[in-house]
């Protein structure tokens, strides 16, 4: 038997997503799919714009687009493969790492002022909770045999987005 969530939290988390999406219309130096791309490069070490692709759950062709703009902005930088010469693998510059350390101060400030007043054991419960939630949408959305990754007969990209195959938003 499949487990269902409750309604109320499925709601909360539309609203807070929503409330997230609201807050950050003021962007900084980059879009949020750019600081997704900036985050994962900073978390995977170099590697080519297919794996980015992968990780983020982008067809190619939007996630090179991408690239192709942090490139020109001075935020990742392209090399050689030393294992294939005719492939590149893509970086972070010391320009991106500062960028993406700074929108990590900007989102977290946010948090920090939306949780003014919490007492420190409610923020911790929080941040396991959020975590677990986390880890669990995680394997959902990398199940590729998960009947939630099947809507309408579309596939769901690890956004949680129905697409045809990959999303190119």
């Amino acid at each position: 038997m499949q487990a269902t969530a409750d309604p109320i939290v499925t709601e909360h988390l539309s609203a807070m997503f929503g409330l997230l999406s609201r807050a950050h219309v003021v962007e900084g130096p980059v879009s949020r799919p750019e600081y997704t791309l900036l985050a994962l490069a900073a978390k995977l070490g170099p590697g080519r714009a297919c794996e980015l692709a992968d990780a983020v759950g982008l067809d190619q062709s939007t996630t090179s687009r991408r690239v192709h703009t942090l490139v020109e902005r001075g935020y990742l930088e392209r090399t050689p493969d030393p294992e294939d010469r005719r492939a590149q693998l893509v970086s972070l510059t010391p320009t991106g790492r500062e960028v993406l350390a700074g929108e990590r101060r900007r989102r977290e400030e946010l948090v920090g002022i939306a949780l003014e007043g919490w007492p420190e054991d409610d923020r911790r419960t929080l941040a396991d909770l959020l975590g677990r939630l986390q880890t669990s949408l995680a394997r959902v959305a990398t199940d590729h045999d998960h009947p939630v990754r099947s809507v309408a007969g579309h596939a769901t990209a690890a956004t949680g987005t129905p697409t045809p195959e990959r999303t190119t938003a």
